[in-house]
C-alpha cells in the first residue's frame, strides 16, 4: 500500500459480499459478480470502493446503473462509482441510516507476482501431465483489492459468500475457500458472458462466512491429497499432519472454542509469504507444512511451530482483529509469541522456548539496536512485516505474561477475546482487559515498549548498603544498583577488539562441560589464556553519556538470587534503582550470584560488573544456569561481546562469529579464521560422531547438523573427507544421508568436491527422488541453499542464473541468492551485489509489494563492509527505487558503515586476534590434540 493512502469515505460501510467468480485456466484470467450489501449513513451521489488492477464492466445500485466510472491514481487504488442521484432516497430505510445492494461485474487477470488472486504451477506425483495450473489468494495486508472490487479495511468486517465456475476434469479440480463446500454441481459448456462454448465446468459455492476483514478471504484452486479426521469438538479438520492437538490447546487457552465448523490446512505451489492464516483455510508453502522420512528435525521443529502460528491467528487476529494496520503486531507479535507456548505445550521434548531466544529475541535486538529501526507500531505497512513487528512483539508479549504471571495473563487474554469477538480492537484494549485482570499498570508499562524504537542496557553492579543513619556504621550488606540507557549499535566497545575476551571464555566453557555436563581436560583452556593478554575494552561502560527520557523504559525485571527458589519481580521506572538485597546474600562469595533477566524474559541487554561475571562464569561452570541463562549471558556479552554452548548457543554463537568473519575476510584472513572455527567445532563434533545413536536428545541432532555445516565451510581435512565420501554413496544410490546431516553434506560437497559434485547437485535437483516419483519442497530448498557454498566463480554464476530462471520458484529466488551471501565467501558476495543490480528492474517487477523485496535487500547488502560498499549501494539506491523496502535499505547501508568504520578504526586487533588464534591451534594440533595440522598454513 503507498505510503500517501487515504481512508476510504465513512458514509458507507459493507455488510455482506456476495462473490461469483468464474476461471479460465487458458488465458489465465477470470471474471466476477460481486453483489455486496451496504449500509449507507449519508445522502451521496457517489461510492469509493478500493480496486486495483481490475476492470469494472458494470456497477448499479438498487438496480439503479452508474453514470459513470473511473479509477483513482496508483497512490489512491480505488474505483469511484457515480450515480444519477442520490442514493438514499432508493434505499430500504429512510431513516439515519439505509441499506441497499451494490451489484458490479468485473474483470481480473491471473497475475504470477505472488499477491492478489494469482496462478502458479503444481508439480504433479506421478500424473501424465506433470504441471499443472492453480490458484490462490494472497490477500494480506491489502491486497483483496485485487481481487474484488471491495473496502479493502481490517475494521469494515463483512460476511462473504463464495461461488466459483472451474472447469470439469478428470481428476476433479479441488476448490477451497474459508467455509465448508455448500453445493457442487455441473454447468452447461459455455462461458460465464454465456457467449461462447466452453469445456464443461463446475460451480462449487461455499457457506457463509462469519463477520470478518477483507484480507482473511482465501480462495484455492488446483489438485491436492489431503487427510480428513474430526476433532473432538466436531471441527473437521483436512491436514497432513496431526494437529488436532493444537486445535485444542488454543480453544482452552482462549477460553473460546474453534469458532469455523472445519479448519483446512493446504500446502500451495508458491506463497509470498510461509504461510497466510485466512479463516478456516490456511495455506502455506509446502516446506512449511509437509514432513516425511526424509524431513529434519530442524524441518519438524520448524513446520510445527509454522503451524501453531497460524492457528493461533484464527482467534488472535481473525476473531478479534486489529482496527488498523498500525496494530499489526497484536496479529503477528502475539502469535509469534503464543506458537510456542503451543509448541512446548504438544512437544516439550523440542525445548522451543531455548529456540525462540535465539530465533525471535536475538533476531529483534539485532535489528533494533540500529538507528534505522522503527516502532512496533508504525504507519508504513509494506515495511511493517519485519523482525520488530514479529519478533520484538512477541519478545514484548512474553517479557508481559512472564511479569503478571499465567494465571493473570490467561484471564486478561480470555476477557479481551470475549469482549471483542467478531470485531476490532486496539493495543490499549488489550492493556486494558490485562489491567483489569492482573491490577498492574499495564498501559504506562508498555507505551513506550510499543510506541518507540530500541531498548535498553541495563548495567548492574554491587556496592554497599549505606546506612539509614549517617551516625551508624557502614553495614555489611549489599544493594544491587541498576543504570538503564539505550543500547545503540557501534557504540562502546568494538566487536571485534572484544571478540579476545569471547572466544577465551568461550574456550573456558568448551572444556570445562561436555554436552552432558561432566567435566573434562581443560590443558586447551591454558592455551587459549595465552590471548586474553591481548588489551580488552572494559564492558562495562554502556551506559551513555548523553541520556534523555527517551532512552528510559519502565523495564520489569526477573532477578534470580542464588539461595531463592524464584525470581524476585522489581520494576525499573527511572534511569537509575538501588534495590537492597537479602542479608544472606551479603557478598558474592561461597557459590552465590545474581542474575538479571532471568530466564531471558526481558527485552534488554545487561551489562554486568566484573565482580558479578566473574560470579556468574563460576556458576555457569558449575552447571548451576539453565540453557536459556547461558544463552542469555553468551548473547549479551557478545553484543557488548560474549560466549556459549548447546545447540541453540552454538546457533547464536556461530551467528554472532559469522559478523566477524565478514570481517576477516575483508582483511584477507579467511585462512586463519577457518582454522579458528575448525578448532573451536571440531571437538563438539568429535563427541557427537557422525550417526544418530539410540536415546539421544533431540537437541544432539540439531547440533550434529550446525556443527558439520560450519567445519565444512572451514575446511576441515577430515569433516570434508568423510562428507565428500557420504555424498558420493548418497548420490549414487548406495546409502541415503540421514536428514539431520543432509545439508551439511550438501553444502560440503559444492564448496570441496569440485565440478563433478557440483553437477551432481544440479542432477539430484532436477531428478525425481528415488521411489516417490517427486523431490520434496524441504529436499529442494536444501540443494538451492547448499548450492551457494561454491566459491568457484562460474558456479556462482551459475547459480544466481538458477536463481531466476523458471527451474526455481519466485518465492524462492531470494532465499538461492542471498545462500551465496552468507556461506560463498566475499567473492559469492560481490558478484551477487553486481547480479541484484543488473536485474533489479525484474526482482522489483516480482517483488515490488511483497516482503520478499525487503528480505532479497538485506540478505544481499548486509554481507557488504568496506567504505566502498557503502557508496556503492549509498548511489545505486539513489537512483533506483526499492518500492516496499526503503527502512530495509536504510539498515542494509547503515550495517555496512558501521562495519566499515569498524575495519578502519580496528581491523590491525582484529589481524592481531586472528593470529593468537591460529597459534593456539597449531600448538594443539603440535600435541596431537587436533587434526588439523593440513589445514594450518
Amino acid at each position: 500500500m503507498p505510503k500517501d493512502f487515504k481512508h476510504l469515505p465513512s458514509h458507507t460501510c459493507p455488510v455482506h459480499y456476495d462473490l461469483h467468480l468464474c476461471l479460465d485456466f487458458i488465458e489465465f484470467t477470470y471474471s466476477g459478480c460481486v453483489q455486496i450489501s451496504i449500509e449507507i449513513n449519508e445522502d451521496t451521489d457517489e461510492l469509493v470502493l478500493n480496486s486495483v488492477d481490475l476492470d469494472v464492466l458494470s456497477a448499479s445500485f438498487n438496480n439503479i446503473p452508474t453514470q459513470s466510472i473511473t479509477y483513482g491514481n496508483k497512490s489512491e487504488q480505488t474505483v469511484r462509482l457515480k450515480f444519477p442521484c442520490k442514493l438514499m432516497g432508493t434505499c430500504t430505510s429512510l431513516s439515519q441510516k439505509g441499506t441497499g445492494c451494490l451489484c458490479l461485474n468485473y474483470r481480473g487477470q491471473l497475475s504470477d507476482r505472488l499477491r492478489g488472486f494469482y496462478r502458479s504451477v503444481q508439480r504433479c506425483r506421478g500424473a501424465a501431465t506433470s504441471e499443472t495450473p492453480c490458484a490462490l489468494t494472497m490477500l494480506c495486508p491489502t491486497e483483496a483489492r485485487r481481487l474484488l472490487p471491495c473496502w479493502d479495511e481490517p475494521q469494515l468486517k463483512a460476511t462473504f459468500q463464495v461461488a466459483v465456475e472451474i472447469p470439469s476434469t478428470c481428476p476433479r479440480l479441488t476448490a477451497l475457500s474459508n467455509m465448508p463446500e455448500e453445493e457442487r454441481r455441473d454447468l452447461p459448456s459455455q462461458s460465464c458472458s454465456q457467449s461462447e462454448p466452453m469445456p464443461a465446468r463446475e460451480l462449487v459455492r461455499f457457506a457463509k462466512t462469519p463477520q470478518m476483514s477483507t484480507y482473511l478471504l482465501a480462495i484455492v484452486i488446483g489438485r491436492f491429497d489431503c487427510i480428513e479426521t474430526v476433532c473432538q469438538d466436531g471441527v473437521a479438520l483436512r491436514v497432513f499432519s496431526p494437529i488436532g492437538r493444537s486445535l485444542q490447546f488454543y480453544s482452552e487457552l482462549f477460553g473460546i472454542p474453534y469458532p469455523l465448523p472445519k479448519l483446512d490446512l493446504v500446502a500451495v505451489p508458491e506463497l509470498a509469504v510461509g504461510a497466510m492464516e485466512n479463516w478456516g483455510l490456511i495455506t502455506y508453502r509446502e516446506a512449511m507444512l509437509l514432513v516425511d522420512e526424509n524431513s529434519s528435525k530442524f524441518s519438524m521443529e520448524t513446520v510445527a511451530l509454522v503451524v501453531g502460528h497460524e492457528v493461533a491467528h484464527q482467534w488472535f487476529g481473525n476473531l478479534v482483529t486489529m482496527q488498523w494496520w498500525t496494530q499489526l503486531w497484536l496479529n503477528e507479535g502475539f502469535a509469534s509469541w503464543v506458537e510456542y507456548l503451543c509448541i512446548d505445550h504438544c512437544y516439550p521434548e523440542f525445548d522451543v522456548w531455548t529456540r525462540f531466544i535465539r530465533n525471535d529475541f536475538s533476531k529483534a535486538l539485532e535489528l533494533d539496536c540500529l538507528d534505522n529501526s522503527h516502532p512496533i507500531e508504525i504507519d508504513e505497512i509494506d515495511e511493517m512485516f519485519d523482525a520488530i513487528s514479529y519478533s520484538k512483539g512477541a519478545a514484548v508479549i512474553r517479557m508481559l505474561h512472564a511479569w503478571l504471571g499465567e494465571p493473570a495473563f490467561r484471564r486478561g487474554l480470555q476477557q479481551y477475546l470475549r469482549r471483542h469477538s467478531y470485531g476490532n480492537a486496539s493495543t490499549a484494549d488489550l492493556w486494558l482487559a490485562l489491567s483489569e485482570a492482573s491490577g498492574q499498570p499495564v498501559q504506562q508499562v508498555m507505551h513506550d515498549w510499543i510506541r518507540r524504537k530500541g531498548f535498553p542496557v541495563i548495567s548492574a553492579s554491587l556496592e554497599p548498603l549505606p546506612p539509614p543513619d549517617s551516625s551508624q556504621e557502614a553495614s555489611t550488606r549489599l544493594q544491587l544498583r541498576l543504570r538503564q540507557s539505550r543500547f545503540r549499535s557501534g557504540q562502546g566497545p568494538a566487536v571485534a577488539t572484544a571478540s579476545v575476551g569471547v572466544q577465551t571464555e568461550l574456550e573456558k566453557l568448551d572444556e570445562t562441560e561436555q554436552l552432558d555436563g561432566t567435566a573434562v581436560s581443560g590443558e586447551r583452556q591454558a592455551k587459549m589464556a595465552r590471548i586474553s593478554q591481548n588489551p580488552v575494552p572494559d564492558g562495562n561502560k554502556f551506559v551513555s553519556q548523553h541520556r534523555s527520557c527517551s532512552d528510559l523504559w519502565r523495564v520489569p525485571l526477573l532477578v534470580q538470587l542464588s539461595n531463592e527458589p524464584e525470581p524476585r519481580r522489581l520494576l525499573l521506572e527511572s534511569a537509575e534503582l538501588a534495590y537492597p538485597l537479602p542479608p544472606s546474600l551479603s557478598q558474592l562469595t561461597d557459590g552465590h550470584w545474581l542474575k538479571l533477566n532471568w530466564q531471558c524474559v526481558g527485552v534488554f541487554r545487561v551489562d554486568y560488573s566484573d565482580q558479578m561475571l566473574d560470579a556468574l562464569v563460576s556458576a555457569l561452570k558449575r552447571g548451576k544456569l539453565g540453557r536459556r541463562d547461558r544463552f542469555n549471558l553468551q548473547s549479551d556479552l557478545f553484543a557488548l561481546v560474549a560466549y556459549g554452548k548447546y545447540f541453540t548457543v552454538w546457533s547464536d554463537l556461530l551467528a554472532n562469529l559469522s559478523s566477524v568473519q565478514v570481517l576477516a575476510e575483508q582483511l584477507g584472513l579467511t585462512a586463519a579464521w577457518h582454522a579458528f572455527l575448525s578448532y573451536l567445532c571440531w571437538p563438539a563434533f568429535q563427541r557427537l560422531g557422525w550417526d544418530f545413536k539410540p536415546g539421544e536428545s533431540h537437541d544432539a541432532g540439531l547440533l550434529r547438523g550446525l556443527l558439520l555445516t560450519y567445519l565444512g565451510q572451514a575446511g576441515h581435512a577430515e569433516v570434508v573427507a568423510e562428507a565428500l565420501a557420504r555424498f558420493d554413496r548418497h548420490a549414487s544410490g548406495q546409502c541415503r544421508l540421514e536428514p539431520d546431516i543432509r545439508a551439511g553434506v550438501y553444502a560440503t560437497a559444492a564448496r570441496h568436491g569440485g565440478a563433478a559434485a557440483f553437477d551432481r547437485l544440479l542432477a539430484l535437483l532436477d531428478s525425481p527422488a528415488r521411489g516417490n516419483g517427486f523431490i520434496s519442497s524441504e529436499e529442494e530448498l536444501r540443494i538451492l541453499r547448499a548450492l551457494g557454498n561454491t566459491e568457484d566463480t562460474d558456479q556462482i554464476k551459475r547459480v544466481l542464473e538458477l536463481s531466476i530462471s523458471p527451474r526455481v520458484r519466485q518465492q524462492d529466488t531470494p532465499s538461492v541468492i542471498c545462500s551465496l551471501c552468507a556461506c560463498g565467501g566475499l567473492k559469492a558476495r560481490r558478484l551477487a551485489w553486481q547480479f541484484v543490480k543488473s536485474r533489479w528492474p525484474v526482482l522489483v517487477s516480482r517483488y515490488s509489494g511483497v516482503f520478499l523485496l525487503q528480505r532479497l535487500v538485506l540478505g544481499v547488502c548486509s554481507g557488504l563492509c568496506s567504505a566502498e560498499d557503502a557508496e556503492d549501494l549509498r548511489q545505486f539506491f539513489a537512483t533506483n527505487s526499492a518500492p516496499s523496502a526503503a527502512r530495509a535499505v536504510k539498515q542494509a547501508l547503515e550495517t555496512v558503515q558501521l562495519r566499515a568504520r569498524l575495519l578502519s578504526q580496528d581491523g590491525h586487533l582484529i589481524a592481531q586476534y586472528l593470529a593468537g588464534l591460529r597459534a593456539a591451534a597449531r600448538d594443539d594440533c603440535s600435541d596431537g590434540q587436533s587434526t588439523e595440522a593440513d589445514l594450518l598454513p
